[in-house]
């Protein structure tokens, strides 16, 4: 059986609200019930960039999708996906400054998703008024078009 070279029989990461790998439930800032648009807009882009950060093919994100893949395939049948909630600081420049996370149980993984996400500019300044941080849940879930790929 022919693997799918970047993630394995279950693609490790598939898109919920996004097309593509990652999945992503992005309250911009889930402190306030009226969230100003600007922010909502902002939350997306930020959630776009990180899936394109988490698609890159280089080491960083080989070991993290091989831990992902290992993750997925020995979890019960019945387990619910896991999603990663990550608080990401983004400073006035744009540039991703911090992002902190539960641990995902492995500290290289934790490591190369911290690098992955950290330290890169976005392709806009956050709004000014932006609260800190920002609030990203990534959702991890086979992908079943990478089933038997």
């Amino acid at each position: 059986m022919a693997r799918n070279h970047r993630f394995g029989p279950f693609g490790a990461i598939a898109a919920l609200a996004c097309a593509g790998v990652l999945s992503w439930s992005v309250p911009a800032a889930s402190q306030t019930l009226d969230v100003p648009q600007p922010w909502i807009k902002y939350a997306q882009l930020v959630g776009r960039q990180f899936q394109g950060w988490l698609e890159q093919d280089n080491d960083s994100t080989k070991q993290l999708h091989r831990y992902i893949d290992e993750r997925l395939q020995n979890a019960d049948a019945y387990a619910l996906p896991p999603t990663i909630a990550i608080r990401a600081w983004i400073g006035a420049d744009g540039t991703v400054t911090k992002v902190e996370f539960d641990s995902l149980g492995d500290e290289s993984a934790d490591a190369s998703l911290r690098k992955l996400l950290t330290g890169h500019a976005l392709p806009e300044r956050p709004p000014a008024d932006m609260l800190q941080p920002l609030h990203v849940r990534v959702g991890v879930v086979p992908n079943p078009q990478a089933q038997g790929s």
